[in-house]
This record gives C-alpha cells, sequence and structure tokens, in this order.
C-alpha cells in the first residue's frame, strides 16, 4: 500500500487527535501533512501496511510535542530580532522594521510577532489571549495595518509592491510588471506573514511543477512531473496569507490551481487521463469565452486566444470561487473571487504570447496595487490608480 494510501486512511482520525493535543485544526493539518511527507520519504520501503500506519502515528506525535516545546520556550525579543532579519535587505530597511515595530501598542507588537515570526493560527492566538479566533483574525488584521502604514512612512516606496512566488527565474515576471511602474519583491525564504505584509499585490507564479495531490486529499492516480509536497505547502500558505489580508492577487497556471485548493477545491490530475476532455492544452493557443461583468471579460471582451501550456485544471471549485473564462471544451481558464481583484488564470499572463489581454491583467493588476498604497498612506505621493472596475 502506497503512503498516500496509508495517509488517506488515517488523515481523520489523526488530525482530530492532533487537533485535541495542540488546540488548533489549521496547526493540526499542517502537521498532520509533514508527517505524512516523513513518511513518503523517510519510511523504510518494507514496512506493513499496519507498520506505516503506526509510523505515522509515532511521527506526528513527535511533531506535536516539538510544537508544544517551541510554542514554551518561546522568546518574544527573539522573534522581533527574527522578523527585522526576514523583512530587511538592507541597513536601513532593518531599522525602519525595527523603528515600526516599536512605534506599535505593546499589545499590537505581540500579536504582529506572534503572527509574523512565531507563525501561530488565530485560534493559537486567541488561547493565548482568552479570546476567540474570530476576536484574533481581527485584531491581528487591524496590527498588520497599523504596523504597515508605520514602516511605508518611514520609507515610502514611489512605486507599489508586488511581492512574487516563484520557485522559478523570475525574469518573466519582472518583464511582465516593471513597464507598468510596480516594484517587483520576490518571496525570500523563511516566514512568509512579514513579506505579505509589506506587499501592496501578490502573485503566485506558475511551474511546470505539479501539485501534490496531497494538497486536496487525493493520491496520485496518473503520471506526475515531480511533485514536491513541502514546497507546495509553503506556496498554499503564502496564497492563503494573500486571501486573508485581502491583497489584489494574481495566480498563474499552477498558481490559479493553488488558489483553488486554498479555497476548499479540487483538481484534475490530468484532464485528458481524467475523461475531462480529448483536446490537449499543452503549449498551443485556443480561443476562450468570457462571463459577463468579470475580469476577464474586462481584458479579454467576450472572448480571445491565449496561450495555454498545463495538463491539469481545476476540478471541484472552491469557496467564495467563480469560474469566469472557459476554453470550448469546458477547462476552467480564469477564477475570480467575487467583489474583490484576486482572480487566477489558467493561462500565462506573463508571457509575450499573451499580447494585449497579458498586458492589460499586468497593468490592472498594479492600478489597483497603486491604488492600495493610496489607500495605506494617504500622504504621500503616489502614482495615478484606478480602483478595480473602473476605466483605464
Amino acid at each position: 500500500m502506497t503512503a498516500e494510501a496509508i495517509y488517506e486512511r488515517n488523515s481523520a482520525g489523526l488530525i482530530r487527535r492532533l487537533q485535541r493535543m495542540l488546540g488548533s485544526r489549521e496547526v493540526a493539518e499542517d502537521v498532520s501533512q509533514e508527517a505524512f511527507l516523513r513518511l513518503w520519504k523517510r519510511a523504510p520501503a518494507d514496512l506493513a501496511p499496519a507498520q506505516q500506519a503506526a509510523w505515522l502515528q509515532r511521527t506526528a506525535t513527535n511533531l506535536a510535542l516539538d510544537e508544544l516545546r517551541r510554542r514554551r520556550l518561546r522568546d518574544h525579543q527573539h522573534l522581533e530580532d527574527e522578523s527585522v532579519a526576514a523583512l530587511a535587505t538592507d541597513g536601513a530597511e532593518a531599522l525602519a522594521v525595527r523603528e515600526a515595530l516599536n512605534r506599535l501598542s505593546a499589545h499590537e507588537r505581540l500579536l504582529v510577532l506572534l503572527r509574523f515570526q512565531a507563525g501561530l493560527t488565530h485560534g493559537e492566538i486567541g488561547e493565548t489571549l482568552a479570546i476567540t479566533p474570530e476576536a484574533a483574525r481581527k485584531r491581528v488584521s487591524r496590527a498588520r495595518r497599523v504596523f504597515a502604514d508605520a514602516y511605508l512612512g518611514l520609507i515610502p516606496h514611489e512605486a507599489p509592491v508586488v511581492l512574487i512566488q516563484t520557485r522559478d527565474d523570475p525574469s518573466p515576471y519582472l518583464r511582465w510588471l516593471e513597464p507598468e511602474g510596480a516594484e517587483l519583491r520576490v518571496l525570500r525564504p523563511g516566514p512568509i506573514e512579514p513579506q505579505v505584509a509589506l506587499a501592496d499585490a501578490v502573485v503566485i507564479a506558475g511551474s511546470v511543477i505539479d501539485v501534490h495531490p496531497a494538497l486536496y486529499r487525493e493520491e496520485p492516480r496518473v503520471p506526475l512531473n515531480t511533485p514536491d509536497l513541502r514546497t507546495d505547502v509553503r506556496e498554499l500558505r503564502v496564497t492563503r496569507a494573500a486571501l486573508e489580508a485581502s491583497l489584489p492577487l494574481v495566480g498563474v497556471c499552477k498558481g490559479a490551481q493553488l488558489m483553488n485548493i486554498a479555497l476548499g477545491g479540487s483538481l484534475y490530475q490530468d484532464i485528458n487521463l481524467d475523461g475531462l476532455t480529448r483536446d490537449s492544452h499543452w503549449r498551443t493557443e485556443h480561443r476562450i469565452e468570457t462571463g459577463r461583468g468579470t475580469l476577464a471579460r474586462r481584458l479579454l471582451g467576450p472572448g480571445g486566444m491565449i496561450p495555454s501550456e498545463h495538463h491539469q485544471a481545476v476540478r471541484r471549485i472552491g469557496r467564495g470561487l467563480h469560474g469566469t473564462s472557459w476554453s470550448s471544451d469546458r477547462v476552467f481558464e480564469s477564477l475570480e473571487v467575487e467583489g474583490r481583484f484576486a482572480i487566477g488564470t489558467q493561462w500565462h499572463p506573463e508571457s509575450p504570447e499573451s499580447g494585449r489581454a497579458g498586458r492589460r491583467l499586468g497593468a490592472a493588476l498594479v492600478d489597483e496595487a497603486a491604488a492600495r498604497r493610496e489607500e495605506r498612506a494617504p500622504a504621500q505621493s503616489r502614482r495615478g490608480a484606478v480602483p478595480y472596475g473602473g476605466a483605464r
């Protein structure tokens, strides 16, 4: 029996047990996924299914105990030093980050450090402060805004900052967005929340590496291109952080699939082998149709030609998402979150082959990022911006 099958059979009970230990469903899921990853990579190959299940349970327990020890040993000054290091690219930025933290109230600073650097969930923060997870979420959101506004006042940026999550060469995205007036930053290793907090928009880049099916609770059933579960989990956390912060967001190809998974959706592991279509979507161009009143319609009109390079696609659509364009064989080509600028494109707008549609999406993203920067720092001079839905 495969590691994926063992995990699928045991995951529900394992997560419930970890939740009782750790007090948080979100952390329990993260720990269970790490335990699965270790089972998949490190467990002896000759173990019987019952032994594999016991190995998984034992590993998950040890990881949970490590997490509890980490919480008891956590030191706030150490957290502050790590947050400064994670955010700063030079000495001036390090001073600005530290000063911005100093301008927060003690309660705001604690919230920022617990969320940014310690990585506590809203449930864990609520437990620490004896409040509900929803109250913790609201307080963290306010503290994040205060911190970001303080930082922007100390080191103003003339251009809106677009944060890019990519495991590949970022240069196509730089060529796509810098001419529109954006300052591009590539997400660095280390804590995610601090980097997202200082961004005006986020792009989750595409990749030829397939999403690991364990991310949406399935086993691999078709040949996949070297999925990397550990990196997938990190990219999913970036996507969730951008959605949680209500940042303008574009998910490209695999990034669109991660947006869907982050909101509870699933994928066709292969659109041909899973029976969705007989047509190839790999390194070709095809026409799509857009829905009325959508960003896709604004960019493409009723329809248009787009470059296609994928064999996976959205299957069950996630909560709060709407399909807004389709190919003739009914593959979702874009998804949008209603009421805000968050779009996933199965096609590649950063590619020169996307032409006018790609350029218009890049311009719209930078405009939305600039509008957000204006809202956060109204006293500073910014480039003209048109909020989502306005004419360019």
